[in-house]
């Protein structure tokens, strides 16, 4: 007989990250946005070439045009009283029409109007880009938040196991009267405290595998992950930011929707020209005298152009400047807070890695510490509570190492984040 075991699949975080981004409703949205923005693009392209409409009414007037024999200046027929109508039309008038408009001249606002949806695309583009990264840092942060609380569950298994060994050799001895219960008493009393830490820590730990669940459809244990390379130097990191970040990206595209959305406002006021041709089907149509259905072509050209209306154009310009040097004040404003951000992750990264250096002599430090306490309390020369101080010492030491080694990995996803840097893109 053959036993299969299916084991779950092992994807690297960066598969994660990218599988989040198909199954996240507020991308999805934005994806979205950026769909509704490039049909808006093609529709004022389109606006450029002719268009085809279908009109039909109907009609009814009270009064209607009529000719009498005493409106002809010249004798009609002796036999017609004066009053008599020669010619009437008819009181009801029916209308199908046929109509082609061309625009062949309008200012520039066509041509502008394809520039700023183009742009709009472009910004909707940039906001999904942020809005992947943004995806990004919170699914790798909830991961290394996950890892940091199972390393310190691994250390506080540890710190119990070689307790629960201690606690086993001290019951022996309290048998043959060779150690005091208090040893036996405070031992247990640490196995549990122990015990209730690592209940607190498998709370966090299931509730952060299921948000890493909630974000990208996986566990943090199905990931494949290895260790990043060092991070850029903050002039690299800051020189990547000002060129590359999707938000500074936009708010200069932003700037440049304005500028053109002044020369339409421009355009709007020069001639708007445009040709026209209807075919109409109606009745009576041009011949208001003769009552039977028509046929008849009409096309021309129509030209437009505002004259006065209180200076509308003025205030408009002036509208679009003040929203021009808003979008300097946000984009400086961006730039100033996200460099204080970004040197500040550089200090915390510096001491970081200074304190890796002095926990990495600490741990054996602590290490050496807690085998001499051991043989030290063996040989009765120094009591209980000082060899038990000195294997917490251990465990903190170890644990402060790893909760330093995952912010140091929180630390680069935050400077990724903060700079606008998607290596799954």
């Amino acid at each position: 007989m053959a036993i299969v075991f299916v084991l779950p699949a092992r994807v690297t975080l960066s598969q994660a990250v990218a599988n989040s981004w198909k199954i996240s409703p507020s991308l999805n949205s934005q994806q979205l946005a950026e769909e509704a923005a490039a049909t808006a693009g093609m529709t004022a392209r389109r606006q450029k070439y002719f268009s085809v409409f279908f009109n039909g009414s109907y009609r009814y007037t009270s009064d209607k045009v009529e000719v009498k024999v005493s409106d002809f200046p010249f004798p009609v027929s002796a036999n017609m009283p004066p009053g008599t109508i020669v010619l009437s039309a008819p009181s009801n008038n029916f209308d199908l029409k046929m109509s082609l408009v061309q625009p062949i001249y309008s200012g520039g606002i066509l041509d502008n109007s394809v520039r700023m949806e183009a742009i709009r695309e472009a910004v909707e583009g940039d906001l999904t880009r942020l809005k992947k990264i943004e995806l990004a840092g919170m699914v790798k942060n909830s991961f290394f938040n996950h890892r940091l609380f199972c390393k310190k569950r691994e250390s506080l298994n540890l710190l119990l196991a070689i307790l629960n060994l201690h606690q086993d050799k001290l019951a022996n001895l309290y048998r043959e009267e060779l150690v005091k219960k208090s040893d036996l008493l405070e031992t247990r009393a640490k196995a549990d405290e122990i015990g209730l830490n690592l209940e607190d820590l498998e709370h966090l730990i299931r509730s952060e595998a299921l948000n890493f669940s909630n974000l990208c459809g996986y566990e943090p244990q199905d990931i494949d992950y290895e260790a990043a390379a060092a991070g850029e130097s903050f002039a690299a990191a800051r020189e990547f930011f000002l060129a590359g970040h999707p938000l500074l990206h936009s708010l200069d595209e932003k700037a440049r929707l304005l500028q053109i959305q002044k020369k339409s406002i421009a355009g709007s006021y020069l001639p708007q020209v445009s040709a026209f041709a209807e075919l109409h089907y109606g009745l009576p149509g041009q011949n208001f005298f003769v009552s039977q259905w028509t046929a008849y072509i009409v096309g021309g050209v129509s030209v437009s152009m505002p004259v006065f209306n209180w200076n509308k154009s003025g205030r408009d310009k002036n509208l679009v400047d003040i929203a021009a040097r808003k979008l300097q004040n946000q984009r400086a404003d961006f730039i100033r807070e996200s460099e204080k951000s970004l040197r500040q992750f550089y200090f915390h990264k510096e001491s970081l890695e200074r304190k890796l250096a002095l926990l990495d002599r600490l741990v054996a430090n602590a290490s050496e510490d807690a085998r001499l306490k051991e043989s030290l309390y063996e040989e009765k020369q120094i009591d209980h509570n000082d060899y038990l101080a000195a294997l917490t010492s251990q465990e903190r030491v170890l644990s402060n190492r790893e909760e330093l080694l995952a912010q140091m990995e929180l630390l680069k996803v935050g400077i990724h984040t903060l700079i606008g840097k998607g290596e799954e893109e």
